[in-house]
């Protein structure tokens, strides 16, 4: 039977999770790269004005998840850190 240790578990984990989050940032860099927050255009424009808003808020849907994903990358990190010097506080 194969046996993971608790550190090497968190350190998979904190792999999947950071690598979620730049997965989601990638790509929302990539959706993004031709929109702005304002786009002034003339009367005659309004569908593309119509596809710019839509972009808008599809880029902003990503912000909580991206928030979300940084912060559990964050807390693992901590806690990976903590476990390797408790560890080796044990070890000595």
């Amino acid at each position: 039977m194969f046996r993971i240790s608790l550190l090497e578990g968190l350190l998979i984990v904190w792999a999947v999770v950071t690598g979620i989050m730049l997965a989601l940032m990638i790509s929302r860099s990539i959706m993004g790269t031709n929109e702005d927050d304002q786009l002034y255009l003339s009367q005659a424009d309004k569908m593309l004005e119509q596809e710019h808003q839509e972009g808008v808020k599809r880029d902003r849907n990503f912000v909580p998840y991206l928030y979300a994903l940084g912060t559990a990358s964050g807390v693992l990190l901590l806690s990976i850190f903590c476990l390797w010097i408790w560890q080796g506080l044990l070890r000595t």
